[in-house]
């Protein structure tokens, strides 16, 4: 295997690596200075646990004023350029993510609400699928030139309505969505594009959704937190896994969790494991009129006691 020497040289010697981190750092103590972070720290955790923007001055002159939020990125450029240029192998302490077209710098969080620099490479973007979530964004566009609609949801969840609205995405546009009926979908980029974004998510947000453009029909449905999301893929798990010693477990997540989405993934689990156990935990939810998954929960009842009529006992056992 050809090693570089540069890393050779940490392998053998760790004191560069700290060195490196030390820098680093050093950069972002230095960017936090000279952009006055500081200062709005406060407000950005105030927002984080809820607060409007318009009760937090400097945040929002950020994504509504011109120049606020091109001089925050424009330190952040000069520290840490220089700062990696010294140290071409030191890692910038921010959480980032690159998948080909778009890469992100996640570069403060707190509670709700986080702070990210996001650039788009140039090039046509075709989607066929629309996302919408339970959560208020802020776009402040400082680089880049492409086109984009922004696309508005109408209608029943499970059948919407689009009312596309075409934009000029430039240096200066300030843009806001309500993410749970707004999306922002960026069709073709000239030169590449660079955004400041601030998203606040709601206090219990609802499932995310996928909608196909063409039709408008529900493709998929997620759910809108990180914990109900990992609970939703331990239970697929468990029946990928096969263990049917978890199916009341499952069943008993599809009737008292507070989140959809969790819920309606335990249930599918539960009559994977359990067919006798979830068709019960499937009955109880489709004959409560007061449960959001009443109406859902009765067709695939439905359909499945179509298919077998033979369950229909098991609701009497």
């Amino acid at each position: 295997m050809r090693i570089h020497p540069a890393i050779a040289a940490l392998r053998s010697d760790r004191a560069p690596q700290r060195q490196a981190q030390a820098a680093m750092k050093a950069a972002l103590e230095n960017w936090c200075d000279h952009a006055g972070l500081a200062a709005m720290q406060a407000e950005f955790e105030l927002f984080g646990n809820g607060a409007a923007l318009e009760d937090c001055p400097a945040l929002e002159a950020m994504f509504t004023g011109q120049g606020q939020a091109e001089a925050l990125v424009g330190a952040l450029v000069s520290h840490f350029c220089a700062a990696i240029a010294a140290n071409p192998l030191g890692h910038p302490p921010f959480r980032n993510g690159y998948d080909g077209c778009a890469s992100t710098l996640l570069l403060a969080r707190s509670g709700r609400a986080q702070l990210m620099l996001q650039a788009r490479e140039p090039g046509q973007v075709k989607l066929t699928c629309a996302t919408f979530s339970d959560a208020l964004r802020y776009d402040a566009t400082l680089a880049g030139s492409a086109d984009a609609t922004i696309l508005r949801v109408h209608g029943p969840h499970e059948q919407v309505r689009f009312a596309p609205e075409a934009i000029a995405l430039r240096p200066g546009v300030r843009l806001s969505f309500d993410c749970n009926s707004e999306a922002l979908l960026t069709t073709a980029v000239e030169t590449r594009l660079v955004t400041l974004r601030l998203v606040q998510l709601a206090d219990t947000p609802q499932p995310g959704r996928e909608y196909c453009r063409q039709t408008g029909r529900l493709l998929h449905q997620s759910s809108g937190t990180l914990a109900a999301s990992r609970r939703e893929m331990m239970a697929a798990l468990l029946g990928r896994m096969e263990r049917t010693e978890a199916a009341p477990v499952l069943a008993g997540m599809a009737l008292t969790e507070n989140d959809q989405s969790l819920r309606w993934q335990a249930l599918r689990n539960c009559l994977t494991l359990d067919t006798a156990e979830g068709f019960r935990a499937l009955s109880a939810i489709a004959a409560d009129p007061a449960d959001d998954l009443s109406d859902t929960a009765s067709a695939l009842r439905t359909q499945m006691l179509e298919a077998h009529p033979q369950l229909s006992v098991l609701e009497s056992a």
